[in-house]
């Protein structure tokens, strides 16, 4: 297995802290929200490109929230970058319909798909801590419903800082009984999961592939779960990566059939680095692995599952693996 150095170890792995964070914010989430727009890179205003930001905000009293973001900041030249964020919010006070302002600060853990020497074909994946930095206006709908517009800031990543103009609606997340959580998930509650899908390479030509996996998972409580999953990304030309993740999941009930959840832990994969060669040397690696999903309660047996997965990896290997799944709970 290849041996990391200490730094290294310990930047990727700081990663982790952000979604425990952001987990936290997402288990007491009272509303969503998904927003489009435009983005511009600041130091050059000509480089244009899409946005799309989804969030959780949490409410500690009348004018302080904190919030999860997920931020996808298109693809300026030779980039494709989004990122992680968690903000404390200051807000004007929230009316039964009417209008709102809030700003918001916090952390921001990016991805950015670059390239080393200006060439396509030479890319690499840069990861790295920034800011976020947020302008909100919106306005509330009787129907528990609002209507948002956006201007948010990445702040201290090297040459490439962003400012984007969003528009998009919320609706507040109502809290369910405890009886309905606990038809979702129970303590001692066991699940087996077959999941197929798509892999994505993190690369400028995104190459796609074939992914399926087996996955058991154990509820600890209403809110925790950990889980276990052998997973294959499939082959991207002669390539092909296999292995085994272990994530620990926090679950946010969202309908009464519907649980969100957010999962970290650690991939131990054997991977082929060489395209071309099917008989080149394979390789032993563990990286992070970050997972957003949702799961849907068919009855009391069946489940159904939807995972996107991000694998973060320090040899320009970073993937996406969308997995769509059902099994049952026993």
């Amino acid at each position: 297995m290849n041996k990391l150095t200490s730094d290294s170890v310990n930047m990727r792995y700081r990663f982790l802290a952000l979604p425990l964070l952001l987990v936290s914010c997402l288990a007491q989430a009272q509303d969503a929200s998904l927003l489009a727009g435009g983005m511009r890179v600041d130091q050059n205003e000509d480089d244009t490109s899409f946005a799309v930001a989804l969030g959780y905000n949490h409410h500690i009293n009348k004018t302080i929230s904190v919030s999860a973001d997920y931020l996808n900041e298109g693809h300026p030249k030779q980039h494709h970058r989004d990122g992680l964020g968690a903000q404390v919010w200051a807000h004007t006070a929230i009316p039964a319909r009417g209008w709102s302002f809030a700003a918001g600060i916090g952390p921001y853990y990016y991805f950015d798909t670059t390239t080393g020497s200006g060439a396509f074909s030479d890319y690499r994946n840069e990861h790295g801590w920034g800011q976020l930095m947020s302008l909100s206006a919106k306005y509330h709908l009787a129907s528990n419903a609002y209507l948002e517009a956006r201007l948010a800031h990445t702040h201290g990543i090297t040459s490439h800082d962003t400012t984007m103009l969003l528009f998009g609606a919320g609706y507040e997340l109502r809290n369910q009984p405890r009886a309905i959580r606990l038809q979702n998930a129970e303590k001692g509650d066991n699940t087996l999961m077959l999941l197929a899908g798509r892999s994505i390479v993190n690369s400028f030509k995104s190459e796609t592939a074939t992914s399926y996996g087996l996955e058991y998972r154990r509820t600890v409580n209403p809110n925790v779960e950990w889980s276990v999953i052998l997973m294959s990304e499939g082959k991207v030309d002669a390539a092909e990566r296999k292995g085994v993740s272990g994530q620990v999941w926090l679950l946010r009930p969202f309908t009464e059939r519907t649980v969100l959840e957010m999962g970290f832990g650690a991939y131990a994969m054997r991977d082929q680095l060489d395209r071309t060669d099917a008989n080149d040397e394979r390789e032993n690696h563990v990286a992070p692995i970050a997972s957003i999903g949702m799961r849907y309660r068919i009855n009391d047996t069946w489940r159904a599952q939807l995972t996107w997965s991000r694998v973060i990896t320090n040899y320009e290997r970073d993937s996406d693996v969308f997995m769509l799944g059902a099994g049952v709970a026993f």
